[in-house]
């Protein structure tokens, strides 16, 4: 953690006069000023304003920052980490990124001026050069997305496996024509579960169709609009895997409005878990289905136990990655146009 008695050191002069340029004290010359200011941005700095202001015992908070708080997959990691903050006497503080890098770092910087006592960030897929600076030193991991210029753990999903083995099972029921609606490749979630895509239809002789993958920003919005693009083709897919929970809800979106008969037509595999997908449609919607309490819980103990000395951090940094199951249900059938069923699974 970067102090006053860093900065000073570095431009040679007292505590108490970078103290006041960065208090814009009138006392304190403008070129003083303006070269104290910049070495702070530089080098991380963070006052400790907010720890003072809340009056909350300092360490007995843990920072979550995440994109999206209406995405329920988010809301069940929130919801993991309160359980283990509570059980654990800390206090969690809930952050949303809106995957806005700028937005992200005003939020590392609040997280971090009030001396959390471990953070825990999805990050965006282009953060800034200080959240970077001031994660890396403290006791923070990544969760599901990874940046590989944060050397810190990561705890995530096995994407790859995730989206192949829900590829396979489509191209086991003779479907060739798949759609993928899918985060895009500046998220390393996207990159992975576009790879698992890949993979399958590869390892199955089938090449992938440029026309019928759609990749962007991994919201609801964008996967209802995604669908209408894919049913709108002279040749629209027989198949459909929405590679996200919120990318789930917005093909749903979608399909709702087309015609019973046509909705029939079309397998559609939905990722994470919802008590509607039980009953979606005739018979439920296939789903990868993830240990999402599992994996938040998991890295929030991981966190406390360091912050409460229980633990030390592991050199290297060991990544932990968790398994996905998918859950067969009704939403997907063998390809109307093919009429029989394919044990080859590649």
């Amino acid at each position: 953690m970067i102090t006053l008695k860093d900065l000073a050191g570095r431009l040679g002069v007292a505590p108490s006069t970078v103290a006041r340029a960065l208090a814009d004290h009138p006392r304190i010359s403008s070129k003083t000023k303006k070269r104290v200011q910049r070495l702070a941005r530089e080098m991380g700095y963070v006052p400790n304003a907010a720890a003072k202001a809340m009056r909350v015992q300092v360490g007995s908070l843990v920072g979550l920052l995440i994109p999206d708080i209406e995405n329920n997959f988010y809301a069940q990691i929130a919801k993991a980490f309160s359980d283990v903050c509570n059980a654990g006497g800390f206090q969690l503080i809930l952050a949303v990124s809106e995957d806005e890098p700028e937005i992200e770092e005003r939020h590392v910087r609040a997280l971090v001026s009030a001396r959390c006592a471990g953070i825990a960030i999805v990050p965006t897929a282009a953060m800034t050069s200080q959240s970077i600076t001031l994660l890396s030193s403290g006791n923070a991991a990544q969760l599901i997305r990874r940046n590989p210029a944060l050397k810190l753990e990561w705890h995530g999903i096995d994407d790859v496996a995730a989206l192949r083995n829900a590829t396979r099972l489509l191209l086991d029921l003779n479907h060739r024509r798949i759609g993928l609606v899918c985060g895009d490749e500046t998220f390393s979630s996207g990159r992975d579960r576009y790879e698992g895509f890949r993979s399958a239809l590869e390892a199955s002789g089938v090449a992938v169709d440029p026309v019928l993958v759609q990749r962007g920003l991994p919201r609801a919005s964008f996967a209802e609009s995604a669908v209408n693009r894919l049913e709108n083709l002279e040749y629209p897919p027989t198949a459909i895997i929405a590679a996200g929970a919120g990318l789930s809800e917005g093909m749903l979106n979608a399909v709702a409005t087309w015609s019973p008969s046509r909705r029939r037509e079309v397998s559609l595999v939905g990722y994470g878990e919802s008590r509607v997908y039980k009953w979606w449609g005739d018979s439920g919607l296939t789903t990868i289905e993830l240990p999402v309490r599992r994996i938040a819980a998991e890295l929030c103990s991981t966190l406390v136990g360091r912050a409460a000395g229980r633990e030390t951090p592991s050199l290297p940094v060991e990544n932990r990655l968790y398994d996905s199951h998918l859950v067969v249900r009704g939403s997907t059938r063998v390809d109307v146009k093919s009429g029989s069923v394919s044990h080859d699974m590649g």
